[in-house]
């Protein structure tokens, strides 16, 4: 009985749900009360389903996720300078690419102009004055359109402008060179001393202090920059070998300014250098590493992994330093001859005698001789030689490096090194 009164309510209830009524007057309440709250749920579903269908809650979820707001142009960040002997770097560090080419011109005989389309300027950017002989001050400043800057000549000179992609932590850039006008004079007082330098017979030494401004070169323990370790040897080194009778001694570089590696070799040939010795500091993620090992070119390959490793961080010098990418490589189509292949056992000789000098310095291991294909060991005929005289990233070599006696120290024995060689050569000349 209590089953068929059960089915006819349920019966009952869908006739009823046909005639809406006011929900005091439902009878059979406490049988209906399971079916009423049903019809409640499906209706709640099927108001939830209507709205999403609707989409009234879309204005919800849009507060949620505003949208994005515009990425900010990239800014001129730093002004920075260098002078040279014959120009002047002038290196606009940016914090992203241009994002329009930028472009440059004359605006009058002593006047340059830069402008940097769609570019801001950070507040710290401000006016430089530089008053070496070539650039007397630059002035940057903002328009609507973007960022200009004014660079003021000393003397009327064409600038070479070119922009620079990031690599390897060095930032996005604009690099600006000021050359120095042709100088006539200069140039013939530098022949003449050549030609006595020849007449007399000296050995004519190329010092070439590795990297130098933009590029500092590997920093080592505490931050301490080889670029400043290898130019201080350096001057040391030439003093030494001018106290040497029959040796006149050149440097590539005799200040902090960035020299590119072909540009090195050219200043060997320009100076008719008999042999070139280039110094630099070695550096390992390997804070044991210890020792000085000196380089020549090989014509093959590396004589190790290391060795080649090495080579290839030293030949991007020029990214860093800021030379513009060139197509083809000069220098890797020499077809080396017969006289280059006795320029590089002439190397190979004037590397031995350098790592023998050495090794009279006793808080220096040696590492011997090796060999890689540095750029800047490849002059055809100019014997050359690339020195790494300690680990600047191992904390007892990098405070020997740092302190002036040892760089002394270090100079004397590559003077004794070089005067070895003279005298092998003389012997070799006499028989």
């Amino acid at each position: 009985m209590r089953r068929s009164s059960w089915r006819w309510t349920l019966k009952d209830d869908r006739e009823r749900l046909k005639t809406p009524r006011p929900h005091s007057v439902w009878p059979g309440l406490r049988p209906q009360g399971r079916g009423l709250r049903t019809g409640l749920t499906v209706c709640g579903v099927v108001a939830v389903l209507s709205l999403g269908m609707t989409g009234t809650a879309a204005p919800r979820d849009a507060a949620r996720t505003p949208p994005r707001a515009p990425r900010p142009a990239p800014e001129l960040v730093r002004i920075r300078f260098w002078t040279a002997p014959d120009h002047t770097r002038l290196v606009f560090d940016l914090s992203g690419p241009p994002p329009v080419e930028p472009q440059f011109r004359l605006a009058g005989p002593t006047s340059y102009e830069i402008s940097i389309p769609k570019m801001r300027k950070s507040i710290a950017v401000t006016s430089e004055f530089v008053g070496d002989s070539l650039v007397a001050d630059i002035f940057p400043s903002v328009s609507d359109s973007g960022v200009l800057v004014r660079v003021g000549l000393k003397q009327a000179t064409t600038p070479l402008a070119f922009v620079l992609a990031a690599a390897d932590g060095i930032p996005d850039r604009i690099v600006i060179d000021v050359p120095a006008p042709p100088n006539p004079q200069a140039d013939l007082k530098l022949e003449q001393q050549l030609t006595e330098i020849k007449k007399s017979k000296r050995l004519v030494v190329a010092i070439d202090p590795g990297h130098g401004g933009d590029d500092t070169g590997a920093l080592g323990y505490r931050r301490l920059p080889e670029a400043d370790v290898v130019l201080a040897i350096a001057k040391k080194l030439r003093w030494e070998l001018e106290q040497i009778s029959g040796v006149s001694a050149f440097l590539t570089r005799a200040g902090d300014y960035f020299i590119p590696l072909r540009k090195r070799i050219e200043l060997a040939r320009k100076y008719q250098a008999d042999i070139m010795i280039s110094i630099h500091c070695n550096a390992s993620r390997n804070r044991d590493a210890t020792g000085t090992e000196v380089y020549f070119l090989s014509l093959t390959g590396a004589t190790d992994e290391a060795s080649r490793s090495f080579a290839e961080a030293e030949n991007a010098a020029d990214l860093i330093g800021g030379v513009p990418r060139e197509t083809g490589d000069d220098l890797l189509g020499i077809l080396f001859d017969l006289k280059q292949n006795d320029t590089v056992r002439r190397s190979s000789e004037l590397a031995e005698n350098l790592v023998d000098a050495l090794r009279d310095e006793d808080r220096l291991s040696t590492r011997g001789v090796k060999q890689a294909g540095f750029v800047v060991l490849k002059a055809p005929e100019i014997p050359s030689v690339l020195v790494e005289t300690a680990f600047i990233s191992n904390p007892r070599e990098a405070a020997m490096l740092k302190d002036a006696q040892f760089q002394s120290k270090v100079a004397e024995r590559l003077a004794d090194g070089v005067q070895a060689y003279m005298k092998n050569h003389a012997r070799s000349a006499s028989n």
